[in-house]
């Protein structure tokens, strides 16, 4: 438990020994605090958080040390050796300098809310008195219905406040344990209650996210459509095929009973197996987009191995939703399609359908804070509520992380567009929400579909304006490249038997597990194995000991167990386990058996994709950067030339480098909306229209989740000169931005030397005057990240005895696109620290 107290009052009341260490020369200043201090007057104070440099809690000789030093106010924890004071520069500094503390980090407030998800996602800048001051309106949601179908809503929560947010409230009764009726009856509904959600708390959370009006957070736990209604259909804690039928039956039989009709309906609900045109799910989710509702679902949780995709997902006519983390990163957990899988089927009515083993888009799932239910057993963050909010916010708020939590998210924004053109249907509604999402630069359409979901830019495209940026949209572009990787299936195979059983093998003779070897030219390694009788997955280990799951096998689904993963050359295992989570919850929390499974016999496949070569860059053979202009062709950062050919040695444009940035730097797609300002580009192609304006605008990187950054790239002279080439100054300052550390740079003494570390040695760069006073900061960042590199030279008087080493910038230097290509992959392995 944490008080706060005065220093003197700590003193008196503690007893704690300092455990024996070896002494620290002196303690480590956090990021955030060491670029804090230099802007700080004598006189300003922060809260910092001193960490100690031993187990007990902080000692009476600590505590008196604090407050020698003038502090006053202080945070002390009962159990760690941690303790948050209120200090000035000076303090800070005497603190970092005793021997036992290990560490001075700034008490900076942890970001993860809701309203982080809004701001990523771009909700915010479509809400709030700014935007109604520019525009004279918002969009909420007004005007959209949506059916929440989960384990209930609580609508006694002043959030969700039942008939006025919750407008219906249904507990179903479809599921046939429950009836226990002999004979044929019909699926029962309770209507009208104010909780349905009275064991699990999912729904709550998810209604929550889609349409809370953050009215016990002061607003600032708010859903993305604040305005939109909800209905809500529970089915309890455990939810069968009967329900979710159940659930699309009284939708589609609703749809215009309420004074908006109902369009949408958020399912974060699923399971494992192949995708069934034939099945009952399929069949009502499709009469409801006949009636015009449409089915937003979540991937699932089951991880980074290929083929783990939802299979209800997998409609055509819906949307399946994969969680990303808020920095723009997808999220371990969130399952994937399958890259390959692909089929024609038709409908009942003769319609003729093609599905994808895909995700759609991802939207913010790691660490939401949204609405608790009165009984909340199962939706709960439990400890890590503690810390995340404000202690008065527990009660009604809980933080959890799933695609359960992501595709609220999504359905919100659905009601964004609605709300902006009404007369959307539901193939353009999931076509303007993938041609205006952002890139998502190392992943694949079939892990994240388009990308990261940006919600202002849907709502933009739903009004019609600017309908000509789906080129933006790598994954959507895959044939229109000039330069891309040829990769074919491998004649490599290895096959073997496996014996599993929970607790490991008990057979003589075969082994649990087997290795094999990935060849130097592998770029995915796949594991494939058939069973007919058992609830089994298998599981992929690398030479670094990462994990990549596969499907979950169950006999009434599917009896294919299929994984795959990114090829690392070396040695790789492959076992297989049974069910280790159930809807998210661990089976074997204690991790002391593989899954509860039967013992079993697996004749498990391994295969590979490799990569031949690559086309469309004829000029790079022998090239110094071959290498590197093969692995930025092969990740979507860079491309070439119609003409077959990359010209390594050509110098960059402007033009280029907007392309590239929003390729691979995970740029958000930038559309014209209503009265906001609009970039003057009238000297840009067309061709790179949509690149240049999602560049030249403020808060274009999704890495700067709260969007106020400024404009990636700057315009020169007023214009944004197309045709001009790029500096290694221009590139440090957009590199900078793309990873959304404009604070950093911002920072940065413009009266300090800009330096580099050579092997320990700081060198000031011999030209850094010629670097403009409010660039200095972007060029030390990209220093400091090995983003850009110096030229290192020797000086040498004529009587010193050693020569000493120099650096320079050279900051007027135009770059070519062979060294962008290095620089691409030094700014692609930096996005995911």
């Amino acid at each position: 438990m944490m008080k706060k107290f005065t220093i003197n009052a700590l003193a008196a009341a503690t007893m704690a020994l300092t455990l024996p260490s070896d002494a620290l020369a002196e303690a480590v200043i956090g990021k955030q605090l060491a670029e804090l201090l230099p802007t700080m007057t004598s006189a300003e104070t922060v809260m910092a958080v001193v960490t100690y440099n031993q187990l007990d809690p902080v000692s009476t000789d600590q505590l008196e040390h604090l407050s020698g030093l003038g502090i006053s106010q202080a945070v002390q924890f009962s159990s760690v050796p941690i303790i948050g004071v209120v200090a000035n520069v000076d303090q800070i500094q005497a603190i970092a300098q005793r021997d036992d503390v290990r560490s001075v980090w700034l008490n900076r407030q942890l970001e993860y809310f809701n309203s982080d998800a809004r701001q990523i996602t771009g909700v915010d800048a479509l809400q709030g008195e700014d935007f109604v001051a520019r525009n004279g309106m918002e969009y909420t949601g007004k005007g959209v219905t949506i059916m929440v179908n989960d384990s209930g809503i609580d609508a006694t929560h002043l959030d969700l406040f039942f008939g006025d947010k919750v407008i219906d409230n249904v507990q179903g009764i479809t599921h046939a344990n429950a009836l226990r009726i002999t004979g044929v009856t019909e699926g029962m509904v309770i209507k009208n209650q104010p909780n349905t959600d009275t064991n699990s708390g999912h729904g709550t959370h998810v209604a929550g996210t889609i349409a809370g009006l953050g009215t016990m957070s002061d607003g600032k736990y708010v859903g993305a459509a604040p305005d939109a209604k909800l209905v809500g259909y529970g089915s309890g804690a455990v939810i069968a095929i009967l329900d979710t039928i159940g659930a699309y039956d009284y939708a589609i039989s609703n749809v215009y009973s309420y004074e908006s009709p109902l369009r949408v309906m958020s399912n974060s609900w699923g399971t494992s197996g192949k995708f069934d045109p034939t099945g009952p799910v399929a069949l009502a989710s499709y009469k409801a987009h006949k009636v015009g509702i449409l089915s937003v679902f979540a991937a699932g949780n089951s991880g980074s191995g290929e083929d783990t995709n939802n299979p209800y997902a997998q409609i055509p006519w819906g949307m399946a939703i994969g969680a990303g983390e808020k920095n723009g990163t997808l999220a371990n957990f969130s399952s994937r399609g399958y890259k390959w899988e692909s089929g024609d089927f038709s409908m009942p009515d003769g319609s003729e359908w093609t599905y994808n083993n895909e995700i759609t888009v991802v939207a913010p799932g790691v660490n939401i804070i949204s609405t608790r239910a009165t009984t909340n057993a199962g939706a709960n963050g439990k400890a890590n509520d503690i810390g995340a909010m404000d202690e008065a916010h527990i009660p009604f708020y809980t933080m959890i992380s799933g695609t359960s939590m992501a595709t609220p998210h999504v359905s919100g924004i659905v009601a964004l567009m609605l709300e902006a053109n009404p007369s959307l249907d539901n193939s353009t509604i999931k076509k303007l929400i993938q041609e205006t999402a952002t890139n998502m630069p190392g992943y694949e359409r079939y892990e994240v579909g388009a990308g990261y979901i940006n919600a202002r830019a849907a709502v933009a495209a739903a009004k019609n304006y600017d309908m000509d940026h789906k080129t933006t949209v790598n994954n959507l572009q895959e044939k229109s490249f000039n330069a891309n990787a040829v990769i074919e299936i491998s004649d490599k195979t290895y096959e073997d038997t496996i014996w599993a059983t929970p607790v490991g093998s008990t057979e003589p003779v075969l082994p649990d597990e087997f290795k094999f070897e990935v060849h130097p030219e592998a770029v995915w390694v796949k594991a494939s194995a058939m069973t007919f009788a058992n609830t089994a997955k298998l599981v992929l280990i690398d030479p670094l000991g990462n994990e990549y799951f596969g499907n979950m096998t169950l006999p009434v689904l599917t009896t294919q167990m299929r994984v795959a993963a990114p090829a690392m050359e070396g040695i790789w295992t492959v076992r297989v386990d049974g069910i280790t989570t159930l809807s998210g919850v661990a089976i074997d929390p204690a991790g002391a058996t593989n899954g509860p499974m039967s013992p079993d016999y697996y004749d498990v496949t391994i295969t590979f994709e490799d990569l031949i070569g690559f086309e469309g860059v004829d000029d790079i053979e022998g090239h110094p950067y071959e290498k590197a202009i093969q692995y930025a062709v092969g990740e979507r950062l860079v491309d070439g030339f119609n003409d077959r050919g990359f010209r390594p040695d050509a110098k960059l444009k402007r033009k280029d480098l907007a392309k590239y940035l929003v390729m691979g730097g995970a740029v958000r797609q930038y559309r014209d909306l209503d009265n906001e300002s609009q970039p003057q580009l009238t000297s840009v192609p067309k061709a790179y229209k949509a690149f240049a304006e999602s560049v030249s605008v403020s808060g274009g990187a999704l890495k700067d989740d709260t969007r106020n950054q400024m404009p990636i790239m700057l315009n020169q002279g007023g214009d944004f000169d197309p045709k001009g080439r790029v500096t290694k100054l221009d590139l440090a300052y957009s590199l900078v931005q793309v990873l959304g550390m404009e604070d950093a740079a911002l920072a940065f003494d413009v009266n300090s030397d800009i330096t580099v570390d050579y092997k320990g040695q700081s060198i000031v760069l011999a030209d850094q005057n010629s670097i403009p006073e409010h660039l200095k900061g972007y060029v030390q960042v990209a220093l400091e990240l090995s983003l850009l590199n110096v030229n290192y030279g020797l000086e040498q008087g004529p009587y010193d005895l050693m020569p000493t080493l120099t650096a320079t910038f050279n900051p007027d230097y135009r770059v070519s696109r062979g060294e962008y290509a290095i620089t691409a992959g030094r700014l692609s392995a930096q996005y995911f620290q």
